[in-house]
This record gives structure tokens, sequence and C-alpha cells, in this order.
């Protein structure tokens, strides 16, 4: 098994080989984040203790923590896991990880120095290398640095020097990274005037709902208003008498008798007494 060795202090990594078992067997069943004495590795590792950062199993998948299992599962992973990088937006899938307790089955062990014994190692105690890149976040600077809040951060910014080879001249060249983060008087003059802006219009729009109110409540109102006015119309109509309208009354007129009628004839019973 490889054993990858770094140590944060110096900046310096080591990668060291062991293929005996009874040296390994105090990485197994230990978890990631967990440290451990080693001093079985050798007489050099004496007051050593390191810490497990990572590692990988003989066929290349890497170990993952809060994963509590001594071999390989499959989990279901979306944005925002490791150990997957969704290739559309929303997507999930089933991949395969190694659980973060480490076992025989590891081709590769990633370890950070946690204590230093009283023997330095070669090529990871015995050198310092100077940190190329530093951090460009104003707050990891100033935890760097220990700086205090009241401070320019930017006279802290770790500059990093490249060496340009031109014909007849070299120069090297010197470029600070950007700080992230960043608060400026500017930046909080411009905060200022945004807080101010949206206060305005904050107000501004309350005061137009205001008004908006208003005349809804009065169209309302008027509609309502309107309304009663047309049912008391209608129920004045209704209890109101009905005027009986009286027509002309025809005059009358008597017929005239006609002429001949003026003679009336005699009784039949006459007419027979007369003939005898």
């Amino acid at each position: 098994m490889k054993l990858n060795i770094s140590n944060p202090y110096t900046g310096l990594q080591k990668c060291i080989e062991i293929n005996d078992e009874e040296k390994l067997s105090i990485f197994y069943g230990k978890k990631m984040g967990q440290e451990i004495e080693v001093d079985k590795l050798g007489d050099e590792f004496k007051g050593y203790v390191l810490r497990i950062t990572g590692g990988n199993d003989k066929q290349g998948f890497t170990m993952k923590q809060g994963v509590l299992v001594q071999g390989r599962v499959r989990l279901l992973m979306g944005a925002g896991h490791k150990c997957y990088r969704p290739r559309r937006t929303g997507e999930r899938k089933r991949k395969s990880v190694r659980g973060c307790i480490a076992g025989a089955d590891l081709s590769a062990l990633s370890l950070a120095v946690a204590k230093t014994g009283a023997q330095d190692i070669a090529g990871l105690t015995d050198d310092k290398k100077p940190r190329r890149l530093g951090p460009k976040r104003a707050t990891r600077i100033r935890k760097l640095f220990n700086v205090k809040k009241n401070e320019d951060v930017r006279r802290f910014v770790v500059l990093y020097r490249r060496a340009i080879k031109k014909e007849g001249s070299d120069k090297t060249r010197y470029k600070c990274p950007k700080i992230q983060r960043l608060i400026t008087d500017r930046r909080v003059t411009r905060k200022r005037i945004q807080k101010r802006e949206k206060k305005e219009r904050y107000q501004a729009s309350k005061k137009d709902a205001e008004a908006y109110q208003k005349l809804v409540d009065k169209v309302r109102a008027d509609k309502r208003a309107a309304l009663a006015k047309k049912r008391r119309e209608e129920k004045a109509a209704k209890e109101e008498p009905k005027k009986v309208v009286e027509q002309p009354k025809k005059a009358e007129t008597k017929k005239a008798a006609p002429k001949d009628a003026k003679k009336t004839a005699a009784p039949k019973d006459a007419k027979k007494t007369t003939k005898k």
C-alpha cells in the first residue's frame, strides 16, 4: 500500500510504499479524520501522529467521508455531492464510492502530519517550502497574518514571482491576486446608496398602493350607492297604487221606426168574423 504523507507546516509531501501487513494493520478499521500514532512504521516515525485524510481502493474508487462502510457502495448523488459532477441541471446518478473506513483493499492512503516526533524525516520535515500562492479571500488573509479589523488587508496579499526570459534581459514579474469579499469605503458608500434607494422605492410603492386602494374604495362606494338608489326606486314603484283610467262612454241613439210600420195588422180572428 502506498502512503502519501503531507506536512501542512512545511509544505512538503512524501510518498512511501509499505507491503508489510503487520505495519499497515494500525490503519485498518480507522475512519477518515482519525489521528493515529505510527511508531510501528519505523524508528524514524517515533512520536509522529498522522491523520487520515482520504484514499482510494485498487479499482480507483475514492473514499467518501460519512459513508461508514469498509467497502464499496452505490449512492444516488446529485448537485453538491462530492465524487460526482452533474452534467445537467437537476441530474442525479447512482455512483460507486468507497466507504470512509480504511481496510486491506486500499491501494493508496492519504495522511497528514498532526504531530511531529523527535527525529526529522527526509523530504517531509527537514526543509521548508514557502507557499507560492496565498489566500485570496479577505477573511482568510486576516486569519493567516493575524490582521486586525481596522488594518488594510491589501498590504498583506502574497505576491507571486514569475521569471520572464527574453532576449538580452531577465526580468522577474510580480503578480497580485484580486482580493475576494474585500470591504472598502467605496463599497460601503455604494451599499448605503443602494439601501437608501431601496427604502425610497418601498415608500413610493407603498404610497402608490395606498392611493390606488383609495381609488378602488371610492369606485366601489359609488357603485354600491348607485345600486342602492336603483333598488329604492324599484321598490317605490312597486308600492304605488295603479291609477284606473276611465274610458269615455258612447252616446245612446234610438233607432227610428220605419214608415210602413205605422199601420198595424188586424188579428186573424177578426178577419174571419167579418166574412160571415
